[in-house]
């Protein structure tokens, strides 16, 4: 009994080699667990309160952090504004392209309506223009014939015409005449003048009653007008070797040996104006060899600075050819005038010139 209550009284090894610390740390848990129990809230804050100061142990670096977040963010704010504004241009820009796009859609469209209707006027001036200016000549019996026209501008139509008819008993009709004004209209009205001529020489050779028929039509289509056609007409009659001339406002034809003027007691004034010409023709029998030259005014009024060519340059020029055929006339007299002009003629220019020969010619074109 005493032997075991000593036992029980001694200490034990692990006991007696137990450190300091370690008991106290026992206790201090031990008294930490009786703190817990007596005051459980208190003891659970400061435990969060070192866990955050063990978090955080540099405050500045958690300021800059702080600062770096929100530049970020206030960068990331400048960027959704910045796209919101590139967003908004682009679409206003796309709407006023869209709006020019439709303005120049429209613009295209009166382009091309204006365009498709100057090439339907071009045509229907080149159409013109080559009926009242044909390259071709009939030929005639007794006549020698050539002709020419020189437009002042390469795609203007003038009112400038020539024609060579068939009259009765194998007379022929020749008529050169001039419409004021250019373009489509003066062509029209030049066109509608030369038809008339065309329609009616088939049944005279008298010169006077074919400008007073041609001027019945013009009144009756357009009436009285300021827009007035004037017209140079000689007939041949070569049964008789029988030259008749007449002349509504217009210059007198020329007799191509020496440039003289084919004259008449008085001229009629130009077609359109009034329903009496009070036309007086002129007349001559003529021999094989004799030739005239019919022409608009583009020819005397052909300009070199301030001097114009005139009759005295047409004269000049036919006096120095010898009894040239007409081809040869109306390609010499194109290229003086040309050359006095500097080759830019002001006014259109119709040359129609015939010898009479004892056999009917081959007619040509210059």
């Amino acid at each position: 009994m005493r032997d075991r209550d000593l036992a029980l009284a001694e200490p034990r090894g692990n006991e007696e080699k137990a450190p300091l610390g370690s008991a106290l740390t026992a206790g201090g848990g031990m008294d930490s667990r009786a703190r817990m129990r007596n005051d459980p809230t208190g003891t659970r804050d400061a435990s969060h309160e070192r866990a955050a100061n063990g978090m955080s142990e540099d405050p500045g670096n958690d300021e800059r952090e702080l600062r770096r977040l929100r530049s970020e963010v206030a960068a990331q704010h400048r960027d959704i504004h910045d796209m919101d504004d590139r967003e908004l241009r682009q679409e206003t820009l796309i709407a006023r392209l869209r709006e020019e796009a439709a303005v120049r859609e429209g613009d295209l469209a009166v382009l091309r309506e204006r365009l498709e209707a100057d090439e339907h006027e071009l045509e229907d001036l080149r159409a013109i223009r080559d009926a009242l200016t044909p390259p071709e000549l009939p030929q005639r019996p007794g006549l020698e014939l050539a002709a020419a026209f020189l437009p002042a501008a390469a795609e203007q139509v003038s009112g400038d015409f020539y024609l060579v008819a068939e009259g009765p008993q194998d007379s022929t009709v020749l008529v050169v005449g001039d419409v004021v004004g250019h373009g489509l209209q003066a062509g029209r009205r030049a066109a509608f003048v030369r038809t008339a001529f065309a329609a009616t020489a088939p049944f005279s050779d008298d010169p006077c009653r074919l400008l007073s028929w041609a001027n019945t039509a013009l009144i009756e289509r357009a009436g009285i007008s300021s827009e007035f056609v004037t017209a140079a007409c000689v007939t041949y009659l070569p049964n008789e070797q029988l030259l008749r001339w007449a002349y509504a406002g217009h210059p007198p034809a020329l007799w191509i040996d020496d440039g003289g003027e084919l004259i008449t007691p008085s001229q009629a004034i130009p077609l359109g104006v009034r329903a009496d010409l009070r036309c007086v023709e002129g007349s001559r029998r003529s021999t094989a060899g004799a030739g005239v030259l019919l022409y608009t005014d583009g020819l005397i009024e052909a300009r070199h600075d301030d001097k114009l060519f005139g009759l005295d340059g047409v004269s000049a020029t036919l006096g120095g050819l010898h009894r040239p055929s007409p081809t040869e006339a109306v390609a010499i007299l194109r290229a003086r005038v040309a050359d006095f002009a500097y080759g830019t003629l002001t006014d259109d220019l119709c040359l129609l010139v015939a010898r009479i020969t004892l056999e009917p010619r081959a007619s040509a074109t210059a």
